[in-house]
């Protein structure tokens, strides 16, 4: 895709193109190779594309879907676009035990609670933002995904929040905000132009806010689980605070690059 090489490259504009097609269009490779031309019969809408694409507005946004753990949802610019790293949380989550009470701290799309709910179909998932669009799109993907009865949808900061007696979970999950905002020089045009600020960035000068505030919260049952994704530079910090708030077999894995991208640890 000529138009789109100057921006992306070459093979990822082809790469971003023919998923433009596939996921909006609905013409997979081999429709492509005996009726390239099918798309321009939507010609207008085809090029309001290419301009958004242009704009370096993620072609996720554009189709408006994401693959997540093998299951379509739907994505908007209120929500982060799930990425590979998350995937291999869930996969790391689900090698263990099922857990009957789940929680899922910033759920954006919902990704990781419904994928949990469905993976676990005994489980009861609640799954909190701060962001009401964030939830409506969450709840819609629910639905989508035959567990909308399962998962409980809650509006809430965890900055600001105390939970009740009655709130004590057998697994809490979070992908927080972690990315300094000094990194966002070094992050590409679509993620720093599109993506919700909101749900990405903590600053500098305290990069374990989120990490701190949420295993700070009585929140676990005794011998609960806490799984976080997290800044490959924060690592051993991370583990330490874990482990100095009282959490045991405090882990750190690495992804499949051999970042440090996953912490875990036991409430006692």
């Amino acid at each position: 895709m000529a138009r789109l090489a100057p921006l992306y490259g070459e093979r990822e504009a082809e790469a971003v193109a023919a998923r433009l097609l596939e996921d909006k269009y609905g013409m997979g490779r081999l429709e492509r190779v005996m009726d390239g031309c099918s798309v321009f019969e939507r010609g207008g809408e085809w090029e309001a594309d290419l301009r958004r694409l242009e704009a370096w507005e993620p072609v996720q946004y554009v189709t408006g879907r994401q693959e997540f753990y093998g299951r379509p949802f739907q994505v908007t610019r209120e929500t982060l676009i799930p990425r590979v790293e998350t995937e291999q949380l869930v996969e790391e989550i689900l090698a263990g035990s099922p857990k009957k009470r789940v929680l899922d701290i910033g759920t954006g799309s919902g990704a990781i609670a419904v994928t949990l709910a469905e993976e676990w179909g005994e489980a009861y998932v609640e799954a909190w933002d701060i962001s009401a669009g964030a939830l409506a799109v969450a709840a819609s993907n629910a639905e989508a995904n035959g567990v909308g009865g399962r998962v409980r949808f809650v509006e809430r900061d965890v900055l600001n929040h105390m939970p009740s007696e009655e709130e004590r979970f057998d697994l809490v999950v979070s992908n927080p905000p972690y990315v300094l905002d000094s990194e966002r020089a070094e992050m590409r045009a679509n993620v720093v132009r599109y993506e919700p600020e909101g749900a990405l960035y903590v600053p500098d000068d305290d990069p374990l806010l989120f990490y701190r505030a949420i295993a700070r919260l009585p929140l676990l049952e005794p011998g609960g689980e806490l799984w976080f994704e997290i800044n490959e530079r924060y690592g051993a910090e991370i583990q330490e605070l874990l482990s100095s708030l009282g959490y045991e077999e405090v882990r750190v894995l690495k992804d499949i690059h051999g970042r440090e991208r996953i912490v875990r640890g036991i409430w006692r």
